[in-house]
């Protein structure tokens, strides 16, 4: 199996991301047409470049991205596999909206794994794994920007990701790489509002100080701490955008 470094440690390559292709089968030219247009897409519905809730049609979408219509239909295929976006009839694709039991249920299975994962690594992280999530956790962004947002949410997850590796757990690794992956579109809403990365570095530095010492018990503190104050932000991003609650917040059954 394939291994990605995190930190100072090794982290099987499935804790950070899976394939998700499904075109067995196709061309290789058309395999790597419908992968560009599927990371295209999944990527503007991640980084909110389409609001929740909204309606998509398929042939805007591949105007707007440059893309074939074939390339169009099997990514947005894919996406709706993955539950990314619901086909209407003759209308196109609603992008999966985003509700107070998504943030609610996210956010108590996160607080639930981390916890563990952080008083689980609590004197086992490194000085060099250490020295790395002072780096990582200094990077900032701007609130708006995405490409900004993306790059720091990319290195507060490695940040994340690392301490939990000191547990030698790769199952819970994992686990925590996937609801980081799940809650990208939530910390985008909540980035955009405002810029909280001066508070996150504190808390971040807070965090390694106890797991230095190591303190468990304020490892938990502090971590449930960060967890109440990044739920707050998106929160409060979700009922300051109109847009969003005008949006209608249930999927109906087709």
């Amino acid at each position: 199996m394939k291994a990605k470094t995190i930190g100072s440690k090794s982290v099987p390559e499935f804790a950070v991301g899976m394939d998700l292709s499904t075109d067995a089968g196709k061309t290789p030219q058309s395999n790597r047409q419908s992968d560009h247009a599927f990371e295209v897409l999944y990527r503007a519905i991640v980084r909110c470049e389409f609001l929740p809730g909204a309606m998509v049609p398929e042939a805007q979408l591949a105007e707007r991205f440059g893309l074939t219509r074939a390339s169009t239909r099997a990514a947005v295929d894919r996406l709706a596999v993955l539950g990314m976006l619901r086909p209407v009839r003759r209308q196109g694709y609603i992008v999966k909206p985003i509700t107070l039991r998504d943030v609610n249920d996210l956010f108590q299975l996160r607080s639930i794994i981390e916890v563990a994962a952080n008083r689980g690594a609590a004197g086992r992280v490194d000085e060099f794994s250490l020295r790395r999530l002072d780096k990582v956790c200094s990077q900032y962004y701007h609130a708006g920007d995405r490409e900004s947002e993306s790059k720091f949410l990319q290195a507060n997850s490695e940040f994340h990701l690392t301490v939990a590796t000191a547990t030698g757990n790769y199952r819970i690794v994992s686990a925590l790489a996937q609801i980081f992956k799940e809650m990208e579109r939530l910390l985008h809403i909540g980035l955009s509002f405002r810029d909280r990365s001066e508070e996150i570095y504190q808390e971040h530095q807070a965090l390694i100080d106890a797991l230095a010492c190591p303190d468990a018990d304020q490892v938990e503190v502090l971590t449930l701490k960060e967890l109440a104050a990044s739920k707050s932000m998106i929160l409060d991003a979700l009922m300051s955008n109109e847009n969003l609650l005008d949006v209608n917040l249930s999927f109906e059954k087709a």
